[in-house]
């Protein structure tokens, strides 16, 4: 009896062994593959020169949409599709635009149009008015009632100042480029919960998708009822700025983008430079006026809304109908070519995509990549593709088919390398990441913080009880410089950054799709 309880003893450890033999030269497939043959930076780099910007809606967006489809498919990948995802989501296209002070002396404005604003008609020459407090509708209507017809209003008071000077901070003495220390990083995996006081990031805590949805209807719609009334009083344009650099261009979360919605006077962003030259001109007395003009288009062509959706079937007969999924977002702000955001992030799940079926592996549930539509209005896309498949957003029970995806995986904080990942208030899938993240020590990439950050994707598939992970990225200069500005470009995107993020992510992916067991729910 002993000696047939060691001969069992002695199958199992071989049997295990063997497993994990085959595993660690999956893996080393998967890195030689992601290292030694990558594709990620020509994928980033057709995606952002030739396909960007990528903005909801429009017909450049689609254009992209099929380049990443002939990708996928090319790839050998299963059921390749571009899946709608809204019907009424506005196209818009600029197409000529100028900005320039005519008046005491010539001013070249560096500028660029809000997305889904109206063109003005022709070239117009108008007077600047200053609007300073924008939050106090009141007494704007009191200020300026009957004083706007035919001018152009500049609004705002966002100048970055040198810390000391008045009413300043300390903007233009931050570095414009930083990585995570392992201070930061470990602050981050002390924190006991999921809170706002994120070190790492942006984050609503542990805010519900419902709740975060809000937010963003209230943020898009904010100046609404302010341009309502200086286009009811006869402005004719608006001019803002945002408190970044000098040179920083940043035309983002504004303007109306579904049909129906009334869309406003031309309305540009201004570097903040340029933008306190002209309010320190006009509180001195001098009144500056303005030359524009604006050639854009805005149309309906529901075709342009879709979603990328490809997968490679799992070879077990029992797991393949479980999903690891990975995704990131595909459009992007219209002022450059979308580089960082997001295309270094769908660039990097795209490769990840094209790693494991060029390195031959066998996962044994089924890996589905999405890339998603109208995040940056608010999750749209993803939203479409949760309720399509897994129910109602407000539904007490999802689908069946919400319990069959064992993870997602997101990527959409720049172009830094990874370095962990965030838990999303999720302790028990903290084992899992630990033992997963091993092989990947090395290169630094094995940090967990039970925090989490907001404002991407993922919120979406944390709603439906999905294990749903956002990806801890090295900020770089995401914040600083290039997130929704004139600076989204391909120079800010290291290529040995995205190598270790697609490669490890690929890796991460792998071990998921084998596991036993899917990962642990919140719920």
């Amino acid at each position: 009896m002993m000696r047939l309880k060691f001969t069992f003893f002695i199958f199992v450890n071989i049997f295990f062994s063997s497993i994990l033999i085959a595993q660690q030269n999956d893996l080393a497939k998967i890195d030689t593959e992601g290292f030694q043959n990558s594709q990620v930076f020509d994928l980033v780099e057709d995606l952002s020169d030739q396909y960007g910007p990528r903005l909801t809606g429009s017909r450049q967006y689609y254009s992209a949409a099929q380049w990443a489809q002939k990708k996928l498919t090319g790839w050998g990948l299963d059921k390749v599709i571009l899946e709608p995802y809204c019907e009424d989501c506005l196209g818009w296209d600029l197409k000529s635009f100028n900005v320039e002070v005519i008046s005491p002396k010539y001013i070249k404005i560096e500028a660029y149009p809000y997305a889904w604003t109206k063109g003005s008609q022709g070239v117009q020459e108008t007077e600047i008015v200053f609007i300073e407090n924008v939050n106090d509708l009141e007494q704007i209507k009191n200020d300026w009632g009957g004083k706007l017809k035919g001018k152009t209003v500049i609004l705002g008071t966002n100048i970055p100042k040198l810390k000391g000077a008045k009413s300043g901070n300390d903007i233009l003495l931050d570095p414009l480029s930083t990585r995570h220390t392992e201070a930061k990083l470990m602050e981050a995996e002390s924190s006991l919960v999921s809170n706002p006081d994120n070190p790492l990031g942006p984050s609503m805590g542990n805010a519900s998708l419902p709740q975060m949805l809000s937010f963003f209807d209230k943020y898009l719609a904010a100046e609404r009822p302010l341009f309502e009334f200086i286009e009811k009083e006869g402005a004719l344009a608006a001019l803002g700025t945002t408190n970044l650099h000098p040179g920083i261009l940043h035309p983002s979360g504004t303007y109306n983008n579904r049909d129906g919605q009334k869309q406003g006077i031309p309305y540009f962003a201004i570097s903040a430079d340029d933008f306190g030259r002209i309010k320190r001109l006009i509180k001195k007395g001098v009144n500056p006026k303005v030359r524009f003009h604006l050639d854009s288009e805005i149309y309906l062509e529901p075709e342009n809304n879709v979603n990328i959706i490809a997968e490679i079937t799992g070879s077990d007969p029992k797991l393949k109908n479980e999903i690891v999924m990975i995704g990131a977002h595909f459009d992007s702000w219209h002022a450059s070519s979308g580089a960082t955001d997001n295309g270094a992030g769908s660039a990097v799940m795209m490769e990840v995509m094209r790693i494991l079926k060029a390195s031959g592996v066998k996962p044994k549930r089924t890996i589905r990549i999405g890339l998603w539509g109208g995040e940056e209005q608010g999750y749209i896309g993803s939203l479409a593709y949760a309720e399509k498949h897994f129910g109602k957003l407000m539904d007490e029970k999802f689908k069946k088919e919400s319990e069959q995806v064992s993870v997602y995986l997101n990527m959409d904080n720049g172009a830094g390398m990874m370095k962990g990942i965030y838990l999303q208030g999720n302790e028990a899938a903290r084992p899992v990441f630990e033992d997963l993240l091993r092989p990947y020590a090395r290169l630094g990439v094995d940090h967990l913080t039970i925090q989490n950050t907001n404002f991407t994707d993922h919120d979406v598939f944390n709603h439906y009880n999905i294990p749903a992970f956002q990806i801890i990225q090295d900020p770089l200069n995401y914040q600083s410089v290039t997130h929704h500005t004139n600076m989204d470009v391909l120079e800010y995107v290291p290529e040995k950054d995205l190598m270790v993020n697609a490669t490890v992510l690929a890796g991460l992916v792998y071990q998921i799709a084998q596991r036993p067991e899917k990962l642990p729910r919140k719920k």
